[in-house]
């Protein structure tokens, strides 16, 4: 433990300097606290969390459950709805009788648009950064005792970091949780419960889970901010207007 003590001091002393980052840039403190998360989990926790799983869930009542749950991380499940119910709201837009339903069917398109955005933008990172980093999944530790990077590699075995299926569900919640508030703690929920599959299901480690979660939830924000800034409010019933226009002056 005494040798991990510099290393405690030094994540303690940047632990002190994010918190003053965060009140004036929250969510670049955010991504440098997911940073440290994840950093300490690869070196802490990683090993030990995706070893327990690999032993405790298979043939357990939860394995079926989880490998079910994890599906839903799928980007296929959040892309392709999207752009069809787009277009379909655009010709129900086309066809309104007067304008308060055409603004109304505007408004659902632009949420569908602000969803598909965040979420395909959001992968096509993550994909890239999988690329770059070239972490070794688990199945690596478990069949080959392997831990650690291959940088620039684009096999599946060697992209573990950071996780898709987080990044996709909690980008999906996130901009959900924006769409329609009511149910914001239950998308999250459901955001959570997917990411953490990925753990237990052995497919990713910890700090894989948390930079994936990470940039999900940052893209929706980034993204809302930048349709807002053009003056579309995606926020369903959220405006009685058709669209929110920023005014000149």
């Amino acid at each position: 433990m005494s040798r991990l003590a510099p290393l405690l001091d030094l994540l303690a002393a940047a632990g002190r300097a994010v918190t003053a980052l965060g009140r004036r840039w929250p969510l670049a403190a955010a991504a440098l606290w997911c940073l440290l998360a994840a950093l300490l989990s690869y070196l802490l926790f990683d090993r030990f969390v995706a070893l327990w799983f690999k032993q405790h869930l298979p043939g357990s009542n939860w394995e079926g459950f989880f490998k079910i749950v994890t599906t839903l991380g799928l980007g296929g499940v959040w892309l392709i709805p999207p752009p069809l119910l787009w277009l379909a709201c655009r010709w129900q837009q086309a066809r309104a009788a007067y304008g308060d339903e055409a603004g109304r069917w505007r408004r659902r398109a632009d949420a569908l648009l602000y969803f598909f955005l965040t979420v395909a933008l959001s992968g096509l990172f993550v994909d890239a950064v999988k690329v770059v980093v070239g972490r070794y999944r688990p199945r690596a530790l478990f069949e080959q005792g392997l831990y650690g990077f291959h940088p620039f590699s684009a096999h599946w075995a060697i992209n573990s970091f950071p996780s898709g299926h987080s990044q996709t569900i909690f980008a999906a919640m996130m901009a959900l949780a924006v769409i329609v508030p009511r149910y914001n703690r239950a998308w999250l929920l459901l955001a959570a419960l997917v990411a953490f599959s990925r753990v237990a299901t052995s497919v990713h480690y910890l700090s894989d889970v948390i930079m994936g979660s990470y940039i999900g939830i940052c893209a929706a924000l980034l993204m809302h901010r930048a349709f807002r800034a053009r003056g579309i409010e995606v926020r369903l019933g959220a405006c009685p207007c058709n669209r929110t226009r920023r005014t000149a002056g």
